[in-house]
C-alpha cells in the first residue's frame, strides 16, 4: 500500500482503506468499535488531504521552476536593451543635450534655481528607461521603490533615495 516513487499510500489506496473502515463502522458490533474504526477514518481522509496537498507543492515547484526560465528570458534582452540604450556614447550625447538645454535657459535670463528645475525635468523627461523600469515596477507592485529592484535585477545601479541624479552603490 506505499507508492514505491514517493514512499507515501497512493490515493486510490487511501480511497479504498477508507471505504473498508465505513463499511466496518456500519457493521461495528459496540460503541467503542465504532468509535475506533471512525478515528482510523479521520487519519485516513486527513492523509489523503496531505498527499493532495503534496501534490499542490509539487505543482507550485514546476511553475516557481517556469517562471525562473520565463525571467531568465526575459533578463537577458533587458540587460542587452539597457547596456545599448546606456551606452557611453548615448549618455554623452544625453548629458550634451542636458546641458545645452540649461545653457539656453540661463541665456535667456532664467534664474538659475529655475533653470536648474526645468533641467532636472527634462532629464527625466529624455530618460524613457527610467520611466519604463520605473512604470514596471510600479505595475509590479513596488510602490515607493518603483524600479530601483528592476534596474537591480538587470545589472544598473538605481539612483538612492532623496539624491536627485546621483548614482546609489
Amino acid at each position: 500500500m506505499v507508492d514505491v516513487e514517493t514512499g507515501k499510500k497512493t490515493p486510490e489506496q487511501l480511497e479504498r482503506l477508507l471505504d473498508e473502515l465505513v463499511e466496518g463502522i456500519k457493521n461495528a458490533k459496540t460503541p467503542e468499535e465504532v468509535e475506533l474504526l471512525e478515528k482510523k477514518a479521520k487519519i485516513v481522509e486527513d492523509l489523503i488531504k496531505a498527499y493532495e496537498g503534496d501534490k499542490d507543492l509539487e505543482q507550485v515547484g514546476k511553475l516557481v521552476e517556469k517562471l525562473g526560465d520565463v525571467m531568465e528570458n526575459l533578463i537577458g534582452p533587458l540587460k542587452d536593451l539597457l547596456a545599448e540604450l546606456y551606452s557611453p556614447d548615448r549618455i554623452e550625447a544625453m548629458g550634451r543635450s542636458v546641458a545645452e538645454f540649461y545653457k539656453t535657459l540661463v541665456e535667456a535670463g532664467m534664474d538659475k534655481e529655475e533653470a536648474t528645475k526645468l533641467t532636472k525635468e527634462y532629464m527625466d523627461s529624455i530618460n524613457i528607461v527610467k520611466k519604463l523600469m520605473e512604470s514596471l515596477g510600479s505595475v509590479m507592485g513596488h510602490g515607493k521603490e518603483q524600479g530601483n529592484w528592476w534596474m537591480k535585477m538587470v545589472g544598473q545601479t538605481p539612483k538612492k533615495p532623496g539624491n536627485d541624479g546621483e548614482e546609489g552603490a
